[in-house]
This record gives structure tokens, C-alpha cells and sequence, in this order.
């Protein structure tokens, strides 16, 4: 008598101690008796209590693990050194002017520098659609693309105001307001 694919998948992780295997993304995900997670052979967590609780931590690390590598991303310097040429009339660009716009790039400062801005558009963000900066009061603003570009164009050569905006949240959308109006 034949078995059926479900039957013989239980027979293989019965022999092979899991309760459940699936894959995420390109990750080989294993759950054992014990609710242990084996994540492509290694064994990363056994804090789990049930089956459901197991699956959920293994896609929780998995997901970390692909948003860490999304912040790792980092665009070639080619590319940089093109947006700096596209937005900007410099003569010479070097190493060292462009390792600063990735740095700004990635410090999440508000700046209205459409080097920067070309720079954060080629990333992808945890906001579709967004720019997502730091202030230094710690908080966290998110604009999207035409507002990045209309405050590009209305602060271009007002670095007080770009530094008055940098400063907090409360600065930041105070100008906003202001603009709008």
C-alpha cells in the first residue's frame, strides 16, 4: 500500500527528531520534539513551549536576520559619486567627499542635500515611500519623496533653518507647518 506525501513526511521527521520543517525565505527551518529551533543546522533557540510559540520565534529571527542585512546595504561609491555630479557642479570628487555623503546618508540627520536624499530613494526603508531621518533630540521623522524635493527647493540656501529643524521633532514640524501655510 502506497503512502501519501503527508504520511511519509511524518515518518521522515519522526526519524529525524523534528516536529515541523519549512523554509523562510532561503532559510531551512527544523523544530524539534523539545521545541528547539534549527535554523540551517544550528540550533538558536530553545526558550519555546509549543509548536505554534517555535514556528513564530523562527520567523521572528529570520526576519531580523533580512532586515539586518537591508540596513547593511550599502550603495557603490560609482553611484554616489554619479548623484554627486547629477546635483552638484564639483570639479573633483573624491574618496573622501564621497564616504561623507554615505555617512550623512546613513546617519539619518536632517539635511535637504538631494545628493543625500538621491542616496536614501535608492535604499529601501521600513517606510514604503518615506525618508526617514534622526533628529538630535532622538526622535524619528518620516516625509515622503515630494516633500523631500519641495523642501530641497525652498531650503536650498537657508542652513539655519535646516539646522533649527535638525535640532527636534517639535522644530521640525513647526517649519513644515509654516511652509504649508
Amino acid at each position: 500500500m502506497a503512502k501519501s506525501f503527508s504520511e511519509l513526511r511524518k515518518q521522515v521527521l519522526q526519524n529525524t527528531g523534528l516536529v515541523a520543517s519549512f523554509s523562510v525565505y532561503d532559510y531551512s527551518v527544523g523544530i524539534t520534539e523539545n521545541f528547539d529551533i534549527v535554523i540551517n543546522g544550528k540550533n538558536i533557540d530553545d526558550s519555546a513551549s509549543t509548536l505554534e510559540e517555535a514556528i513564530s520565534h523562527a520567523k521572528s529571527y529570520i526576519e531580523n536576520i533580512k532586515l539586518v542585512e537591508n540596513i547593511d546595504t550599502t550603495i557603490p561609491e560609482e553611484k554616489v559619486a554619479q548623484y554627486i555630479r547629477q546635483y552638484h557642479d564639483i570639479d573633483k570628487i573624491t574618496d573622501t567627499l564621497i564616504e561623507s555623503y554615505i555617512e550623512l546618508a546613513s546617519s539619518n540627520v536632517f539635511t535637504v542635500d538631494p545628493v543625500v536624499t538621491a542616496i536614501k530613494e535608492s535604499k529601501s526603508s521600513e517606510f514604503a515611500g518615506k525618508l526617514q531621518y534622526e533628529l538630535s533630540d532622538g526622535s524619528v521623522v518620516a516625509i515622503d519623496e515630494s516633500t523631500q524635493e519641495s523642501l530641497n527647493i525652498l531650503l536650498e540656501n537657508h542652513t539655519d533653518v535646516v539646522e533649527f529643524m535638525r535640532e527636534s521633532k517639535n522644530n521640525f514640524m513647526r517649519i513644515i507647518k509654516e511652509l504649508e501655510e
